[in-house]
């Protein structure tokens, strides 16, 4: 039998696993942050907050109650300057990056670009406000117009004394080409902050291309979201199942927390799917004493994106 090649066997470990897209070193993310490799750690992140009051004051809830452990702002929104006091306010204990937004995807609820709407036209619609959907950006938004409106509300969130942690994306809206992805990490790099980027999005593979991935680009390992068949069947099932089979590397769970009242209601009328009963069961469940015993239970790791950028992103 002939020896492998070099090129064989560094083949056999990037299929396998062993070699993965951000890890330059042979730390794991774990190690880097101070923990023993094999440790299993959690970010817990409430997306959507700055949406509404109802969005607002169950973000702060499932942080000062429960174990949501991160959350992301969308800076076009209405309630945007609530939110932000907050996070200003309470810069050393809670974590919050930006939910970088160019969707505006409710029925009678809008919002349209935080730059002016002349200098980002490939974004807005003929009202004046952000396409409904995502695939309306990946057909019409060009990169230059996506770069200019994120590094408005990056600028915008920092003028308001936020200390940003991480930028993750609305709807996924800046990560369906590759072309926006490429925008969408040189934002992480050029402010040296970490983005939410996972194994499983599509158009990671074609960035690679192009981009040369450090040990400062976090590719999370496990990446979990609802989605509207999870919901029909009962979200708290769901939620178990993830924090009892959860596995060794960096994961997230992705939710998004409001109270069901009369505000959400209309926010989200016609729209079940990520509406307001769910945002209520949501919040009910990260904020029982079932999930905290269950990530004592199994020994689970609580870590904020706030650890991320300071240890391994800005490390010297």
């Amino acid at each position: 039998m002939k020896p492998l090649t070099f090129k064989i066997i560094f083949s056999i470990l990037f299929l396998t696993g062993t070699v993965g897209l951000a890890q330059t070193s042979d730390q794991t993310i774990a190690e880097k942050l101070g923990y023993p490799a094999e440790a299993k750690l959690l970010i817990i992140h409430a997306d959507d907050a700055g949406i509404s009051h109802s969005e607002n004051i169950a973000t702060i809830q499932a942080m000062e109650e429960g174990v949501v452990n991160s959350a992301s702002i969308m800076v076009p929104c209405p309630w945007f300057p609530e939110i932000a006091e907050y996070a200003r306010e309470n810069s050393d204990e809670k974590d919050f990056g930006l939910h970088l937004t160019v969707t505006s995807e409710w029925k009678n609820y809008k919002w349209g670009p935080t730059s002016s709407k002349n200098e980002v036209p490939s974004l807005i619609d003929e009202n004046g406000y952000f396409f409904h959907l995502e695939d309306s950006i990946r057909v019409n938004a060009n990169a230059a117009d996506v770069e200019r409106e994120i590094t408005a509300q990056i600028e915008k969130a920092l003028d308001y004394g936020i200390d940003v942690t991480h930028l993750d994306a609305h709807m996924g809206a800046i990560r369906t080409t590759p072309e926006l992805m490429e925008v969408y990490i040189k934002k992480g790099r050029e402010y040296n902050l970490p983005v939410l980027l996972s194994h499983d999005m599509s158009t990671l593979e074609a960035v690679r291309k192009n981009i040369d991935f450090t040990s400062k680009d976090i590719v999370v390992d496990h990446y979990y979201q609802a989605n509207p068949e999870i919901f029909s069947k009962g979200m708290e099932e769901y939620y178990e199942e993830i924090l009892n089979n959860l596995k060794p590397g960096l994961s997230t769970i992705i939710l998004h927390v409001a109270e069901d009242n009369e505000e959400m209601k209309a926010v989200t009328i016609d729209h079940p799917n990520w509406g307001n009963e769910w945002r209520q069961q949501d919040l009910d469940f990260f904020t029982s004493e079932k999930a905290r015993d269950l990530i004592k239970k199994n020994d689970i790791i609580m870590v904020t994106w706030r650890e991320i950028r300071d240890k391994i992103v800005r490390a010297e």
